[in-house]
Parts: structure tokens; sequence; C-alpha cells
């Protein structure tokens, strides 16, 4: 039977596990955060920027931006620009694990638009990749890096609930193992014959009358 201060605990560790420690981190993922935003206003390719990329503005089809590089500019968009703006202001594990998948993919995504960028020639729409996108793909580094960090490691808060609450689950366990072996003793002993047999043999002899 579990003890309620030991429910408290696991309630305590359930909280602790919601929130994401961001500690030696918080400053790559801002750094982040400010590389996206410079995204934004820088080109993306050509002269279009990563904000009309993102946005799918008609100045984006224009230049011949392809489906990947759309794809690559909204993971990011979400991944940084939203997410991990959240999980700095609130610290909730929810928002940074799925910043943590979203420019996981992105980052993926960005190597395939590089890629197809290099297999065409630019003479076929004039387009070349703008500093932008390279900056960019920084960020998204920086952001993939430091959300492996705190991702992959456990809270110190929720480490040290989960030692406490172990601790005193063992002991519980270790009083009710003993309170158990402590029970079955006592109905060996009320149902051994030898025993029960002494008794009788030492009631007869306190009744007896003495010669």
């Amino acid at each position: 039977m579990t003890s309620p201060h030991s429910n408290n605990l696991a309630g305590a560790e359930k909280h602790a596990a919601r929130r994401m420690s961001l500690d030696g981190q918080q400053w790559t993922l801002i750094a982040a955060v400010i590389i996206w935003l410079a995204y934004l206003v820088l080109p993306h390719a050509g002269g279009v920027s990563g904000f009309e990329v993102t946005f799918a503005r008609p100045a984006a089809a224009e230049a011949g931006i392809k489906i990947t590089e759309y794809v690559y500019a909204i993971l990011i968009g979400l991944g940084i620009g939203v997410l991990t703006t959240l999980t700095l202001i609130t610290r909730r594990a929810v928002f940074g694990l799925t910043a943590w998948m979203l420019v996981t993919v992105g980052l993926f995504y960005a190597v395939f638009a590089l890629w197809l960028r290099q297999t065409r020639s630019s003479a076929d729409d004039g387009v070349n990749m703008g500093v932008g996108m390279y900056l960019s793909i920084l960020g998204v580094l920086l952001a993939v890096v430091a959300y492996s960090m705190v991702a992959l490691r456990r809270d110190p808060e929720q480490s040290h609930i989960a030692e406490e609450r172990a601790r005193r689950e063992e002991l519980d366990e270790v009083g009710l193992t003993q309170r158990a072996v402590m029970e079955q003793e006592r109905r060996s002993m009320e149902g051994n014959p030898l025993l029960i047999d002494d008794r009788r043999r030492r009631a007869a002899q306190r009744h007896r009358p003495e010669d």
C-alpha cells in the first residue's frame, strides 16, 4: 500500500516533468530566435526575403522557390519562431519537445533544399541561395544542439523527487515484507502441532494436584 506522502511525491514528479530546464542553453535558444528574426528580413534566395517564403507571398512563387524551401521555412517558423519563444517564456516541456522535433526535421529539409539548389543550374531561374538561408541554418543547428542537451537529461528537481520517492517506496516495501514475514511466522507457530501439544502439557501440569 502506497503512503499518502509517496502519492504527493509522485504528483510532484509529474509536475516537474512538465517543465523543461534550460540551464546552460537558454542563451543558445535566444540566439536561435534572434537569427530566425534576422532570416525573415534577409534574402532567402535572390531578392526574396525569408518572410516572403515563410508566408508564401507571390514574390516567392515568382522567384521559383521550391516546395522543400517552403516546408523548411514553415518548420523553422513554428519550431524556432513560435515554439522556442514559448519554451523560453513558459519553460513548458511540451513546447520544447515539439520544437526539438520540428527543428530536427527542418535541418533535414535545409540540407535537402541546398542539395536541390546545387544540382540544378542557377541559370535556369537566375536565383541563388541568399545569406538569410545560410544564416537560418546556423540558427537551426544551434536550436537542435541546445534541445538535444536539455531534452535528453533529467531536470534536477525531477531527479531529486524521483530519488526521494524511490527511497520512500523502498522503505515501504521493506516494511511490508517484514510484516508479511512476521505474520507468516505467527501463523506457523499457531498451527504447529508440537507447540500446541506443549501448551496443553504445561496447562495440565499447572492444574495437576500436588502430592
